[in-house]
């Protein structure tokens, strides 16, 4: 049964967590500290992996944050995880007009936005956005604009897991040449992906976001690789990084199928012989990211 996208989000959880640069995440969070209340828009939530993080950072300035994510049924999955996470905090979370609120020496306001970035209408200016692993998929011109008029003045943009540029699964495959196709043509899908007719960030986003930022008033304040690497450790893979791997092959496979450039018959070989090697836990793969600070000072 093919991986769904929420469990997906579920599995990689531990991986993002392995895998964020902690020089970045280090100085985003020293950057929280000193907020005396904190503004934050979650730019493609999906499942509210940021949230999560956010809570269990032991931050104690109040928190609001806004969920925007173009599906509803994640934003539901986030909606049910949310008040757990909350209540192993020992905290009474309470329904308000669909967002989640609680009181107390931590009072939080968690609101859910249904909507693409280009629909999104804040009722305030915040002052953090943070984007996960959602950059690749937008374009960047158009979202940097955006993130510009809804932050305060000395805002700060988190943007996290900024795919960039290379994908590679070891041990080598025996036909090293057709997998090098296959993979470089995982890359072009990304790079011809147009939404409402413009280019996204693309199989390049992280160092794309890294020329862009400047052009529309950031200050780039640290950056710094996040790559991740699943390989398996004492012979066996760790948290949920072996549905990972099989929902990335499936991706890669998927984009192979639906291209029609491939034999059909190379195509199933190579899938077959890279899911043996995940039943044995010895498939490992790498995939470049980039995770980026930055500043608004317009």
């Amino acid at each position: 049964m093919p991986v769904s996208f929420a469990d997906f989000l579920k599995a990689k959880f531990a991986l993002d967590e392995r895998s964020l640069n902690r020089e970045v995440r280090g100085a985003f969070l020293d950057a929280l500290h000193s907020l005396p209340q904190i503004e934050c828009l979650d730019v493609g939530a999906g499942t509210c992996a940021t949230l999560r993080r956010l809570l269990n950072s032991g931050l104690t300035a109040p928190l609001s944050l806004t969920a925007l994510d173009r599906d509803p049924g994640l934003l539901d999955i986030a909606r049910r995880e949310a008040e757990g996470w909350l209540r192993a905090l020992g905290l009474d979370p309470r329904i308000d007009a669909g967002a989640i609120r609680t009181q107390g020496e931590r009072p939080a306001a968690i609101r859910f936005a249904a909507d693409e970035v280009k629909d999104h209408r804040p009722d305030r200016l915040y002052n953090v956005i943070t984007a996960h692993a959602f950059l690749d998929l937008a374009p960047l011109p158009q979202a940097l604009q955006r993130f510009a008029a809804w932050l305060q003045p000395g805002g700060y943009l988190y943007a996290s897991l900024n795919y960039d540029g290379d994908t590679a699964l070891l041990p080598v495959y025996e036909d090293a040449a057709f997998e090098a196709r296959l993979l470089g043509h995982y890359n072009h899908t990304m790079e011809r992906r147009r939404v409402d007719g413009r280019a996204t960030g693309g199989a390049y986003c992280g160092r794309r976001l890294h020329g862009l930022l400047p052009e529309y008033g950031f200050d780039i304040l640290v950056h710094g690789s996040s790559d991740w690497i699943i390989a398996p450790v004492l012979g066996e893979y760790r948290d949920g990084d072996s549905v990972c791997l099989k929902a990335l092959l499936e991706m890669i496979d998927g984009e192979g199928q639906r291209s029609a450039v491939f034999c059909q018959e190379q195509l199933d070989r190579w899938h077959d012989d890279r899911l043996r090697l995940l039943q044995q836990q010895r498939l490992e793969l790498t995939i470049r990211q980039l995770d980026l600070l930055a500043r608004y000072h317009p």
